[in-house]
């Protein structure tokens, strides 16, 4: 090629030309050394960029700085965090957003009676819980620190435990990794532990020490996980629609609802000296109620409240005004 070059630029010289450029050779020289400069110009500006990119990234993906994994999380940092309709794109694809198979039969045969929501804003707050109740939990940081959280809201200690292992039951899920029980309903059933500790934390201690009662004791995060799932499929069946409109709130209304709906389990359980074995026909009841009657309990929740500091009640009792 280097000799081709040199043939080309001699044949295209004129004798009157020839003294003011530079021989051929030298000119191939300086077009390389040219290029070459260039090339080592690119080289060091990408490799001067590598560390701010993977600092970008690595805020992206959660991995800036793994000491945050056992950093405590509060619902509002968590919800603002894993709720976010772009970083639920891929979640939203295939999402039910509707589910009139158990309303009334006039629901059921008449599309235009069903409730709306109004608002677009409305819409995507249900589409984004609908979306994170099918994101897995996965060894993202900010998953592992709502977990973490939920642990540490439930059991009052100050420290994280180990990822995996048996210690998992004394908050009631089924094995050594949350992640599996979570299967049904995703990161929504954590993200709605926390938001109970922020709302209502008495009423949220009372019904994990009752869980933890001798002969009526029950898994805390198992049935949680069930409450979780009966609050979307009242949001699915409409039932909630005129609460979500009112309050302009559909990720308060649902976990509101999702509150109500335990604290149901909590009192009945208590109050009929229930245990495990009753849990299927409770949660059945419960269900019922939550599509013919999600007013009663919502009204419920709201009238609920600590018993007075000189009642002689005890402290893990949960009961209605």
């Amino acid at each position: 090629k280097r000799e081709e070059w040199e043939g080309e630029g001699a044949a295209a010289e004129s004798p009157g030309e020839a003294h003011a450029e530079p021989p051929a050779t030298d000119a191939q020289d300086m077009i390389a050394a040219s290029l070459m400069a260039q090339f080592d110009a690119a080289t060091e500006a990408r490799d001067l960029s590598k560390p701010a990119r993977r600092q970008k990234d690595a805020v992206a993906d959660g991995t800036e700085d793994e000491s945050m994994r056992f950093k405590k999380v509060m619902y509002g940092e968590a919800s603002a965090a894993m709720l976010k309709a772009e970083a639920l794109k891929d979640s939203m694809e295939g999402i039910v957003r509707e589910d009139w198979s158990k309303a009334s039969l006039l629901l059921r045969l008449f599309k235009g009676a069903r409730p709306k929501l109004r608002t677009a804003e409305l819409r995507i707050q249900r589409d984004c819980l609908m979306a994170l109740a099918k994101v897995p939990m996965s060894s993202a940081v900010m998953h592992e620190r709502v977990l973490f959280s939920c642990y540490r809201a439930l059991t009052g200690e100050s420290t994280c435990p180990p990822r995996i292992g048996p210690h998992w039951e004394v908050i009631g899920f089924q094995g050594n990794d949350p992640a599996t029980d979570l299967r049904g309903v995703g990161m929504l059933a954590l993200l709605q532990v926390l938001h109970f500790k922020l709302k209502r934390p008495q009423l949220l201690q009372d019904i994990y020490t009752l869980s933890r009662k001798d002969e009526q004791d029950f898994p805390f995060m198992a049935v949680s996980i069930g409450m979780t799932a009966l609050a979307l499929q009242a949001l699915r069946a409409g039932v909630l629609t005129s609460q979500c409109n009112r309050s302009k709130q559909a990720y308060d209304t649902v976990h509101n609802f999702y509150q109500a709906c335990y604290l149901y389990m909590s009192v009945e359980w208590k109050r009929r000296s229930l245990t495990i074995l009753n849990f299927g026909d409770l949660k059945n009841e419960i269900q019922k109620l939550s599509l013919k009657k999600p007013t009663m309990l919502m009204q419920r929740l709201s009238r609920h409240g600590s018993p007075p500091k000189n009642s002689s009640q005890p402290k893990d009792m949960v009961e209605f005004e």
